[in-house]
């Protein structure tokens, strides 16, 4: 069962056991309604940096980038702040240099052609996200990374879909290679070289924290090697393909940490090209030789979205409450486990991405008519409409 906390834009799988630490730490909230918002927000954003040892201003840091062909910058993924980072870097970047590529870990490598389209103007966001599988595949708050994607769009810069197919990671995760049919197996490198004996032990200290099966590291471990060295690897085909384009890179810190993953396998296969990687972290949290640079960062969120409360189950024929959070929106109204949901409003919901860019319309507090199919229920009571306030 594919379990999908649902909020309007915030979707939080549970890999991450930062995702509600970070909630509850959150410091301030940025009423960011439009792109507008957000670049006159970063038209005057420097934010602090070091080097591990002393404090950098902004200009300082910007200053190392100049002569940089690849900029790796991590982020945790539901950290607005973090991605207000990644973007004033490209700002800053493409400021020095025009001829700049993004490569980016939300989308999939297979996408790419769509990335293209919205690029070109030729689909709207909502195509992209129903077109890429946004939220089965990635699910965090896409507002987060909108502006980064607006701002490539508006200044032509090209954007890679970098990662690896789902259906292949978790199925590496669950069997190994050895179960990866021909065509899944020719989707990713032909190589992949195992974890450095420290990265192996970051990776078993992540591990701990969502299972108890020690047998089934093995898989985790190589699941997450196919990640880094997928990624990688577009990184590498492009540029080599593009001799004079430098590229930021934006991932999650797993990728990237104390010079391994991505950057270790990209500096493989290009070890003359200069590169560096910028993590943010607060000045407290910085750990000696995680990357080359920081920026000092506190955590910054949006404003709330609205939310049913509920676990899904994305199903082929639909989407399906899996579990209901208990005094939630949802179980207030009479909802159940088990039910599919077919419409809120007008508005038909066949897939993950309809229910979502569906709520994205809605504010909490708003009161909507959520249509379901209760299969446990005869036959004639089974199509039933229920009255929601959202949360």
């Amino acid at each position: 069962m594919k379990k999908i906390r649902c909020y309007a834009l915030t979707v939080l799988t549970l890999m991450n056991p930062l995702a509600f630490n970070a909630a509850q730490a959150s410091t301030a909230t940025l009423q960011h309604q439009t792109q507008a918002d957000v670049l006159s927000y970063i038209q005057h954003y420097q934010p602090p940096a070091s080097n591990g040892e002393k404090k950098l201003s902004f200009l300082e840091l910007s200053a190392q980038l100049k002569n940089k062909r690849i900029v790796f910058v991590s982020e945790i993924h539901d950290r607005y702040d973090h991605h207000l980072n990644q973007l004033a870097i490209l700002k800053a970047m493409h400021q020095q240099n025009p001829n700049i590529a993004l490569g980016v870990e939300w989308f999939q490598q297979p996408f790419q052609h769509v990335v293209n389209a919205y690029l070109a103007g030729k689909i709207n966001e909502n195509e992209l996200l129903r077109q890429t599988d946004y939220y089965e595949r990635w699910r965090y708050d896409f507002r987060m990374l909108r502006p980064i994607l607006e701002f490539a769009k508006a200044n032509k810069i090209p954007v890679l879909a970098l990662n690896a197919p789902s259906e292949i990671t978790r199925k590496i995760a669950l069997s190994g290679l050895s179960q990866l049919t021909p065509s899944e197996r020719a989707q990713i490198p032909a190589q992949i070289t195992p974890p450095s004996e420290s990265y192996q032990q970051r990776l078993k200290q992540v591990f701990a924290q969502h299972s108890r099966e020690e047998s089934h590291f093995k898989n985790f471990a190589l699941a997450q090697r196919v990640w880094d060295e997928t990624m990688a690897a577009n990184i590498v085909q492009f540029l080599k393909q593009n001799p004079q384009t430098r590229m930021v890179v934006l991932a999650g810190q797993g990728h990237m940490s104390f010079g391994s993953g991505i950057p270790a396998d990209v500096k493989r296969q290009l070890p003359k090209e200069s590169m560096l990687t910028i993590h943010s972290t607060s000045a407290r949290d910085i750990q000696r030789g995680q990357a080359d640079y920081f920026i000092l960062s506190e955590y910054q969120s949006l404003p709330p979205t609205s939310k049913l409360g509920v676990w899904l189950d994305s199903k082929p024929n639909g989407v399906h409450i899996g579990k209901l959070i208990p005094n939630s929106a949802a179980a207030k109204a009479g909802l159940q486990e088990g039910d599919r949901i077919t419409r809120i409003n007008d508005q038909v919901i066949d897939s993950s991405s309809d229910l979502f860019l569906t709520l994205a319309q809605y504010r909490p507090g708003e009161q909507v008519q959520i249509g379901i199919e209760r299969r446990s229920a005869p036959e004639k009571q089974r199509a039933q409409t229920l009255k929601l306030t959202l949360q």
